[in-house]
């Protein structure tokens, strides 16, 4: 009889356990309630406002983050040698987020080519990705940027970066 009883118990002491420490660890709740269209949509979870970041411009500036990486092949004699693999965002004037949305299609095209040229200049020549890399492909996706939306305040944040060598 015992051996029946202590596998239920076992079930009802772990799920009494779990839904307490759900209840414990909850986040607690936001003070502006969202829309359902902007609870539900991808954009709503990945933007965030900069007042996590910065403390000093916490209501000028709002991230975007592009929801796909970019993969860009480095090529040496004509051979693909390495994969270089970036996810980025855009920090742009609060207000601005929609448009970066609405111009993504272009504005990864931009991204990509100035990539590629990057590549074709031996910009990730390196077997390691260095700070001045880095730097490098910060400043030139910022211009691009800039230049596909219209605003002077875009920044470029390379949230990952990674480089895969070809065996």
């Amino acid at each position: 009889m015992l051996k029946k009883i202590m596998p239920l118990l076992a079930l009802i002491l772990g799920l009494a356990g779990g839904g307490a420490a759900a209840i414990f660890l909850a986040p607690p709740p936001d003070d502006q309630p969202m829309s359902q269209n902007e609870a539900t949509t991808p954009d709503a979870l990945s933007e965030t406002s900069s007042d996590d970041l910065q403390d000093g411009a916490s209501d000028s500036f709002e991230i975007v983050k592009l929801p796909s990486q970019f993969v860009v092949p480095v090529i040496l004699d004509n051979r693909v040698r390495a994969m270089v693999i970036l996810t980025v965002a855009l920090e742009v004037e609060v207000g601005q987020g929609d448009r970066v949305r609405a111009l993504e299609p272009k504005l990864r095209d931009e991204f990509l080519a100035e990539l590629f040229s990057l590549a074709a200049l031996d910009g990730f020549k390196d077997e390691m990705i260095s700070r001045k890399t880095l730097e490098l492909v910060k400043r030139a996706l910022s211009v691009r940027s800039s230049e596909v939306l219209g605003l002077q305040n875009v920044n470029v944040l390379v949230t990952d970066m990674a480089r895969q060598d070809a065996l």
